[in-house]
């Protein structure tokens, strides 16, 4: 027994040198993050035709995250666009689409794909596919004059 404490008694003067005391004010603001995609919108968004549409992306990350948009695939810029309004709110990249007529929802209908990045890397919002829903469209009957003999 007193031999291994010859041995362990070194270890229990130096266990206090090896502690690291971090300081209670300390709250990580030098820790660097990749983007997580935070909230997003349903994979399925159906509108009526006058409705504004809300397109939903918000994700968190250090350093900041910067948000970019495709819409089928494409690279879509929202503030570009006519009658569309764009959330400016740190770690947000939704936007609504704001219409000035009875069936502007049907020009933004697609899919849209949410990308947030940081010099860290990129988080990708799933598919979301948006419909304007509109009045259905019957085909156009015609109907064959009758002759009624007496």
């Amino acid at each position: 027994m007193v031999v291994a404490l010859r041995y362990v008694w070194p270890l229990l003067l130096c266990s206090p040198c090896l502690l690291i005391q971090i300081p209670e004010e300390y709250e990580g603001h030098h820790v660097m993050e990749p983007p997580v995609i935070t909230e997003q919108s349903p994979r399925r968004l159906v509108v009526f035709p006058t409705d504004d549409i809300s397109l939903k992306c918000e994700a968190s990350g250090k350093p900041e995250v910067q948000f970019r948009w495709t819409r089928d695939g494409v690279h879509f810029k929202p503030k570009e666009e006519l009658g569309v309004t764009v959330y400016q709110s740190p770690h947000s990249g939704s936007f609504t689409i704001t219409g000035n007529n009875s069936n502007f929802a049907q020009r933004f209908q697609g899919i849209y794909r949410c990308f947030a990045s940081n010099k860290l890397g990129t988080a990708m919002s799933h598919e979301i596919r948006l419909m304007a829903e509109g009045a259905p469209k019957w085909p156009k009957e015609t109907v064959k004059p009758v002759e009624v003999e007496e």
